[in-house]
């Protein structure tokens, strides 16, 4: 009786060997990280009319708008921003997406992002503040603060 217990325990042990190994070459995949990049931007006011929208693609670009340049794999952007008069900062984001050297939508917001913006990778990214597209009520902003969340994932 006490050999058939020890061959049952060896051919036990025997099969168990096999199968670790068939387990070990079974590789979980690694799901990719998530990558951030946060980038303050500071913009000052009157932010209204053709004179913002001017400020955004030459000459002085912190006069109600300015250019952000995206890092390589940063397809998402978040936002928040936040003026000195406490009013909700209207905020389109616009990129040159056909290359006709005119800006094209790709997002907007009022005050904060509702959920990640898809943006073109490798486009410069215009940022437009103060127009009264995105807000239920128009404002009269002062200057502030834009915190930019550029990551590679939503």
């Amino acid at each position: 009786m006490k050999k058939l217990i020890v061959l049952m325990a060896i051919a036990g042990l025997f099969v168990a060997s096999m199968a670790v190994p068939a387990e070990a070459q079974k590789k979980k995949k690694k799901k990719p990280a998530k990558i951030e990049r946060t980038v303050e931007f500071d913009y000052v006011c009157p932010c209204v009319g053709l004179f913002q929208l001017g400020g955004a693609t030459g000459g002085n670009p912190n006069i109600g708008g300015g250019v952000l340049q995206p890092a390589a794999g940063e397809l998402y952007l978040t936002a928040t921003a936040t003026d000195a008069t406490g009013m909700a900062v209207p905020v389109d984001i616009q990129q040159d997406t056909d290359g006709d050297g005119q800006n094209d939508a790709v997002g907007s917001f009022c005050g904060e992002t509702a959920s990640p913006i898809l943006i073109n990778e490798g486009l410069e990214i215009r940022v437009f503040v103060g127009l009264p597209v995105t807000c239920p009520q128009p404002a009269v902003l002062a200057g502030g603060t834009i915190t930019f969340t550029l990551s590679n994932m939503p």
